[in-house]
């Protein structure tokens, strides 16, 4: 069964390398008077890379228009998580991405194309 990962509801093509997803702490670090440290958990979060090794202009536009549908920042990512569907209020890091070619109709594929979805 392949991936189907949604962002906003709307299908969006699978990456050619697996999503790398990174669960973090989020905590509350501060010294005390007598100067230890004194951290309190807060959180789990995670975030998600995504990596296209080749992706047409279509397809990449299709998640830009998604992502970068500002002033609105903050996004529903859904995906199956070892047969569980999870959902992950998210916002956009840095999109990296090199032109590979331009096809005898003008349109355009992407090559090297990855960014980050940060969980809120």
């Amino acid at each position: 069964m392949a991936l189907v990962i949604k962002l906003d509801g709307t299908t969006i093509k699978n990456p050619s390398v697996p999503i790398q997803i990174t669960k973090y702490p989020v905590t509350k670090a501060g010294r005390v008077s007598s100067a230890l440290m004194a951290i309190d958990f807060l959180a789990e979060k995670s975030t998600f890379q995504f990596e296209y090794e080749a992706i047409s202009h279509s397809d990449l536009q299709t998640i830009l228009n998604i992502i970068h549908d500002f002033p609105t920042m903050f996004h529903t990512l859904t995906i199956n998580e070892n047969g569980v569907e999870q959902s992950y209020t998210v916002y956009p890091g840095a999109v990296k991405k090199q032109l590979l070619r331009s096809d005898n109709n003008g349109y355009w594929y992407w090559q090297s194309v990855t960014f980050q979805l940060i969980e809120q």
